[in-house]
């Protein structure tokens, strides 16, 4: 198919997008839609495709023949959003902020320091964002540089120093994004940066700013998500009844979260991979073999893909409770429904099925398992 049958048909679909969304509509999205019109000097790929990143994966939405490095993409979004560009088998793509609007690509080859994106509003924003944030991402890779460097030395003075640089420079760049999305509370950048940088905050700060946006851009898929958190969060809240799940062990046998009731149960999400999990797991193995006879009992819920890697780390660790995965990511199903967004992460349960704590670490769990079961002097 020649480049300009593509583009003809290309027009086409526009047109017919916007048919579709009906003359009287007030919705200025569906006055027009966008196309992408792309030229990359050096292109070894025959099919480009346009792709959202949904639940952990790619999924295409669209594709077209490249001609000597040229395609082009058409469509309507109700909001803009990032999509990506992908090229047959490869893994390599261009990540684009589609908004309603001419959008055009211009490069040599696929680094990003070789092309340029124009045309879409929001996807300037995002660069000059990104350009403002380069000078607290220098200094923090100028800290960790300096860390590894006195850890091997073993200089435990200098560490110390550097860790509370560290909380210091991550706090001003914090401060930073904060301020940022609050400048600019009418764009769905706002929202996406929100989706980005603040998804670890509580449950009252994300409904303060879930509140705070715009009604004009409350409909984006970046609000719901964090809308849709904010309902997760409450869910699985200290005083509210643990989220119930069932989920295969090691040996695929199905393990529910009731079969816990009437002990103390610690929900550890971890995975083999996470070095922060690896160093804590001596604790709860501490704390496992000092309580469980009282009645307190651990559920690990691996983050693992690997099952080898995961069943290695079980065992090296010497982890002896009773372990869950279903192998996807972080994607998986239990850690969705609590919310999880980085491990470890621990929610401490009730023998009537309530949450009680969460994230108790070190001493903290000690100290906790100390006063349920009454052994402080």
């Amino acid at each position: 198919m020649s480049r300009k049958i593509n583009q003809i048909l290309t027009l086409l679909v526009i047109a017919l997008v916007t048919v579709s969304c009906g003359d009287s509509t007030e919705d200025l999205a569906c006055k027009s839609g966008f196309i992408i019109n792309a030229k990359i000097d050096t292109l070894d790929y025959n099919m480009a495709y346009l792709a959202k990143y949904k639940d952990g994966a790619f999924v295409k939405m669209d594709s077209t023949v490249i001609d000597r490095g040229m395609f082009s993409f058409a469509g309507m979004v109700n909001f803009p959003n990032t999509q990506y560009i992908m090229f047959g088998g490869s893994k390599e793509r261009l990540t684009v902020f589609v908004e309603n609007s001419d959008i055009s690509i211009e490069g040599t080859n696929l680094n990003p320091d070789n092309y340029t994106i124009s045309g879409s509003r929001i996807h300037s924003q995002l660069n000059e964002f990104k350009d403002k944030t380069v000078k607290y991402d220098e200094r923090l890779k100028v800290i960790i540089d300096n860390y590894y460097a006195a850890e091997e030395a073993g200089n435990k003075d200098l560490l110390g120093k550097l860790d509370i640089k560290y909380r210091t420079a991550d706090s001003l760049k914090t401060l930073f994004i904060e301020m940022y999305i609050k400048e600019n509370l009418n764009s769905v950048i706002a929202p996406y940066l929100s989706m980005r940088y603040m998804m670890g905050k509580d449950v009252d700060e994300l409904e303060l700013l879930s509140k705070s946006f715009s009604d004009s851009i409350k409909g984006s898929e970046y609000v719901v998500s964090i809308v849709d958190r904010i309902s997760i969060l409450k869910n699985s809240a200290v005083g509210q009844p643990a989220p119930i799940f069932v989920m295969n062990d090691q040996d695929g046998n199905s393990i529910a979260l009731e079969r816990f009731k009437g002990s103390y149960l610690l929900l550890d999400f971890w995975a083999s991979w996470c070095g922060p999990c690896r160093s804590e797991n001596p604790n709860l193995v501490a704390a496992y073999k000092k309580y469980h006879d009282k009645g307190f009992d651990i559920l690990g819920v691996s983050f693992d893909e690997n099952k080898d890697k995961w069943l290695k780390a079980i065992e090296d660790d010497g982890l002896t409770w009773i372990h869950v995965s279903d192998l996807k990511g972080w994607a998986n199903a239990a850690g969705k429904i609590y919310g999880v967004r980085s491990i470890p992460h621990s929610v401490l349960i009730d023998k009537e099925g309530v949450v009680i704590a969460k994230d108790l670490r070190g001493e903290e769990l000690h100290e906790k398992l100390e006063e349920i079961f009454n052994l402080k002097s």
